[in-house]
């Protein structure tokens, strides 16, 4: 602030005397504009803050900057583009939905694209369809051996969401058969295509 001593503390240009603190000389300040001594009409008054420029009533003031999000002690920057996060206190890295999207869902060493990378392994190999039941339209990759990272072609079984779902629950001996009937089959075949 303009009126700021080495000391911290604040001396007032209408009169000379020293203030303790920012929001004293501040409501000293405003007083004195208004032509008026009482701290009453200061509720009406409107304040920029002192890192975002915004208006604020006087009363909030204090409290604004001091969760500001351009305040120095709150200052925190985006991981993509750089700017600054206006919810610093939740964000896990960027400013927004865009920003989130290209720094957690993009790379090869994110999850979705070892998904997609599966996906289309899984799919060069097997027949879009599930193996126990045949659904066509929609289809899921299921590894057999619980390793996501193993992503061999008999390891990536086609299933569809319902018979996934029965392979990760207690109904998962109604197709457990059918799944390694499957798995047996296609690698004699695999074998034989060689």
């Amino acid at each position: 602030m303009q009126y700021q001593n080495e000391n911290g503390t604040y001396t007032s240009p209408y009169n000379g005397k020293i203030y303790k603190s920012a929001y004293a000389i501040r409501a000293h300040i405003a007083c004195r504009k208004n032509g008026t001594r009482e701290f009453g009409d200061l509720n009406n008054q409107k304040v920029l803050c002192t890192y975002c420029r915004k208006e604020i009533s006087y009363p909030g003031v204090k409290a604004h900057e001091k969760n500001c999000y351009l305040n120095p002690k709150n200052l925190r920057l985006c991981a993509v583009c750089e700017q600054p996060i206006k919810n610093y206190r939740n964000s896990k890295g960027t400013c927004s939905h865009g920003c989130s999207n290209t720094f957690f869902h993009s790379g090869e060493d994110n999850g979705n694209w070892k998904e997609d990378h599966y996906v289309t392994t899984c799919f060069c190999y097997h027949k879009h369809r599930c193996v126990v039941c045949g659904e066509e339209l929609i289809v899921v990759v299921h590894h057999f051996d619980g390793n996501k990272r193993n992503n061999k072609p008999i390891n990536l079984i086609p299933l569809c969401p319902t018979h996934h779902q029965y392979w990760h629950s207690r109904y998962r001996h109604l197709i457990e058969d059918i799944v390694i009937c499957y798995i047996n089959e296609w690698a004699i075949q695999s074998k034989e295509g060689r």
